[in-house]
């Protein structure tokens, strides 16, 4: 059923006073700037790859992923990625391809390195959807996503007074199907995994399907956002065991398949026993940080990261609700 909901707000700037902010404001600077930890490194060199007649994945190791599918109607969008310059780079390739406009762009959850983008593909014209749990954390997270994102933005000598929040046009609640160009496109929601509102892209052409937040290939995703990890855990089992996805396109890593999905699972579950078990005796936050240190993992993309996210899980099992909560 396609329940469509249109949101009044175009753009939020980070130099005006946002009403949705005064109600909801975010945390602390001291609990957010530490979450922003970004150290340039030597990555894979950024890949567009075609992973299926006219499915295109931009596989951008140090940041995150988009895909576009190409019609002769126009262009689909996902994701639109972390700054507006770098949405800009992500239009020019398309533009390489073709000069078809780009109808639709998705963003499949509120991380901003993930809708930073979606100036350059409003002013080009595009229609942006996303789930209203997804629209809601945008605003609920604005000042956080933007300060965690500084340290990024300085690596790259991009300018943080470019960024802007920029809304859906359309929200939905659970299915949207789009034809465009003779090509189906599934937009889905199925329960949230790393986030609220946590969107599927399914390719029925190419039998790939676009996880975004819940799959991230060989990494260790933030947990900060997630009402459950047991809940995460299950949906990434739900997908795996799809029998009509040969391709899963995640939000951060390299193109997986169906055992990658799976590991990913694994890893959450291992994770999850330990801390629990941790808790359970008696541990401190700080303790249980120091001496967690899952080495079996640490060749997975962000394992720098580590003891910000199991801090987060550590909040979630005392706490009953996630670090950063929303919608």
């Amino acid at each position: 059923m396609r329940v469509w909901r249109r949101l009044k707000t175009a753009g939020l700037s980070f130099g005006c006073c946002l009403l949705a902010l005064m109600a909801a404001p975010a945390p602390a600077a001291e609990s957010t700037d530490r979450f922003d930890n970004f150290r340039m490194r030597e990555g894979v060199p950024l890949q567009l790859k075609t992973v299926a007649p006219d499915l295109y994945f931009l596989y951008d190791d140090l940041s995150s992923n988009s895909a576009f599918l190409v019609t002769d109607e126009g262009v689909l969008v996902i994701d639109s990625r972390q700054h507006p310059a770098h949405g800009r780079d992500l239009l020019e390739r398309i533009r390489k391809i073709t000069d078809k406009p780009v109808r639709w762009v998705i963003n499949t959850h509120a991380h901003g390195d993930h809708y930073y983008g979606n100036p350059a593909f409003k002013a080009a014209g595009a229609t942006i959807i996303a789930h209203r749990d997804v629209a809601a954390g945008m605003i609920k997270n604005e000042q956080l996503e933007f300060k965690r994102r500084l340290a990024f933005f300085k690596s790259l000598n991009l300018d943080p007074a470019e960024v802007k929040t920029v809304l859906p046009d359309l929200t939905f609640d659970s299915r949207v199907t789009l034809k465009l160009g003779g090509r189906i496109v599934e937009i889905m929601y199925l329960g949230p995994g790393q986030n609220p509102g946590d969107t599927l892209v399914y390719f029925p052409h190419g039998r790939a399907l676009y996880v975004g937040g819940p799959f991230a290939n060989n990494n260790w995703s933030n947990m900060s956002f997630t009402p459950s990890m047991d809940g995460w855990i299950a949906l990434l089992k739900k997908i795996a065991a799809m029998d009509n996805v040969d391709l899963f396109l995640p939000g951060h890593g390299d193109v997986g398949k169906r055992q990658d999905v799976l590991d990913e699972a694994d890893m959450l579950a291992e994770v999850q026993k330990s801390v629990k078990a941790a808790i359970a005796a008696g541990m401190s936050r700080e303790d249980l940080v120091k001496n967690l240190r899952f080495p079996q993992f640490a060749s997975r993309r962000n394992y720098d990261r580590i003891d910000v996210f199991l801090e987060a899980l550590y909040h979630l099992y005392t706490t009953g609700k996630p670090l950063f909560a929303y919608p």
